[in-house]
Parts: C-alpha cells; structure tokens; sequence
C-alpha cells in the first residue's frame, strides 16, 4: 500500500479547510468558480499537488464540483454536502453563525423527544441502570466543561436504548458539533446548581415504560435552551 507523506497532508487538509471555511461563511455562492490551481498554489505557497489533494478533500465533502476542462464550480451544501460539514457550519470561519445555531437546537428538540419514546419503549426497570448511573455522575459533576460531557453522556444512554444504529450515527455526528463548539454552548451548563429535574423525570418515564412521559421530558429539556423556552 501507498502512503502520501504526512508533511504534505496537513497541508492539504489546511488548505482544504481554508476553503472550506470560505464557502461556509459565504466568501463563494454556489455557481461560483474557485481559483484555478496554480493560483490556489501561488495564494497558499504550496506546490500544485497539495491543492490538488484539497480540491478532492471538497470535492469528497460537497462542497464543489470538478469540471475537466471548466474549473472546479462552488456547489450548494445544503443540497450536496453530507452531517460531516456540520460540526463546521455553527461557526465558519470563527464567526458564529446565529441562524445555523438555531436550526441546530430547534431539530434538537424533536431528536430529544424521539430518543426519550423510542428509550422508553424498550426500556424498564433494569435496563434504565446505566441511564441512573449517567445522571448520577452529572448531577455530581461541579464544572460546566464536565458537565457538558456528561449531558452527552446521558442522551447516548438514551439513544443506546433505542436500540437504532442509525440514531446513534447520528449522535456521532451531534457530538462532534456540540465539543467542537463546546465554547457555544458552555453557558447551558454554568448555573448553580446545575437542574436535572427534567433528566430524571425522563429516567423515571423510561424506567416504567411511559413514552409519551419521557418524550415530553426531553423535549422539554430541548426547548429550555431556546430563547423564551419555547419554539
């Protein structure tokens, strides 16, 4: 098997991110023709090979289209790009993107409230353990980074329970937004002292099998951090 030199690969993913993070934050719309190579090469002061690596890193995402003979066309992401550009779309560039935030936590609610039926249905008293043991170690835990952990810990006990392998792909992808971005949302966790009265009455629905009890706990957890508590 062949390997690319290491050295070169960063590079690669560094110039593939420069970009990313440009047609993200809307320096490129879709329609647009990104630089040629040998610009990209000239504006980055890498060889030509390195740009080539990161167009197909876009290319793999998305986020553009190569066109033998006619450049490499912006797409639109939203049409083409797949959960892996998620974790970057909150803040492209650095720059929050408020609109993005709230979509996230509005969809939020209803994967909360989905994950807490389906846990309750499969559930009951024994399996619930790990979920009493998840919120025990949160209500123990005494700084926000820690907490925030341990809330993802709970909700992937939730999803274990669903027993749905797709749900927890895309709890993969959830966490990799909410600890990129971990700084967004480390307010969430920060009062004193921390409220979990919503995590155990969702343990208790679980527990006895109530799904329209722990679908209401959860979501109602979801919309505790929108504005005004409400969608």
């Amino acid at each position: 098997m062949n390997f690319s030199p290491v050295k070169r690969l960063k590079v690669a993913e560094q110039v593939a991110g420069t970009i990313r993070d440009a047609i993200l934050g809307g320096s490129y719309n879709p329609g647009d023709t990104l630089p040629s190579e040998r610009e990209l090469a000239g504006t980055f002061e890498v060889n030509r090979s390195s740009v080539r690596e990161a167009i197909h890193k876009l290319e793999s995402w998305g986020l553009v289209e190569v066109r033998h003979g006619g450049g490499t066309r912006v797409r639109d992401f939203l049409a083409s790009a797949g959960l892996q550009l998620l974790p970057f779309l909150l803040a492209p560039g650095g720059a929050l993107d408020p609109k993005m935030l709230m979509d996230l936590l509005d969809l939020r609610v209803g994967l909360l409230g989905w994950t807490g039926s389906r846990a309750a249905r499969n559930g009951g008293p024994e399996a619930v353990e790990p979920l009493k043991e998840a919120l025990e170690a949160l209500r123990e835990a005494s700084e926000p980074s820690e907490r925030q952990t341990l809330d993802f810990a709970f909700y992937e006990e939730l999803v274990r329970l669903t027993d749905n392998g797709v749900a927890s792909l895309l709890a993969n992808a959830v966490r990799q937004v909410y600890m990129q971005n971990a700084a967004l949302f480390s307010a969430l966790y920060a009062a004193e002292p921390f409220d979990t009265t919503l995590h155990q009455a969702a343990v208790d629905a679980v527990a006895a099998g109530d799904v329209e009890g722990a679908r209401a706990a959860m979501e109602a957890y979801g919309r505790s951090v929108l504005p005004g508590g409400a969608l």
